[in-house]
């Protein structure tokens, strides 16, 4: 075989995977689901405070089932954080994660008040889940694409 029919042959190949993986990667609905109970805890996780540190541990080793769980289902576990455009929907998350984060901390911390911090916490349930939902939707379109 040539070596531009070799490498057509491998090219070809990655397309095959690239849309093989394409096909897989869409979650079920309890994925997105347990990925929004830990972005969601974290942020109401002030609202245990002196506990914090404790609440914190149900959600790393939630992090942990999810890995496996994703290691299960598509035999690799794909990081939120990769090159690519699903980068940019990290970025445009990141920030208000942290800004709740921050505003749950305030408000329990410097008003002892939890309420605000579930409050916050159920807000980025919901919008934990559809940013989920839409870094799959960019991550297939990549996949899909070539991009």
């Amino acid at each position: 075989m040539s070596s531009i029919a070799e490498a057509q042959h491998a090219l070809a190949q990655i397309h095959a995977s690239r849309a093989q993986l394409a096909r897989v990667a869409y979650c079920p609905p309890a994925r997105h689901l347990a990925f929004a109970a830990l972005e969601a805890g974290l942020v109401a996780s002030p609202a245990a405070a002196p506990y914090q540190l404790l609440a914190l541990a149900p959600l790393l080793l939630g992090l942990v089932l999810i890995v496996r769980w994703d290691r299960r289902r598509l035999g690799m576990f794909v990081s939120g954080y990769r090159r690519g455009r699903t980068r940019r929907v990290i970025a445009a998350f990141l920030p208000v994660l942290l800004e709740m984060y921050g505003a749950s901390v305030y408000f329990v911390f410097a008003r002892q008040v939890i309420w605000p911090s579930l409050l916050l916490g159920a807000v980025m349930f919901g919008l934990a889940a559809w940013m989920s939902v839409v870094w799959q939707r960019v991550f297939v379109h990549e996949l899909e694409t070539g991009l």
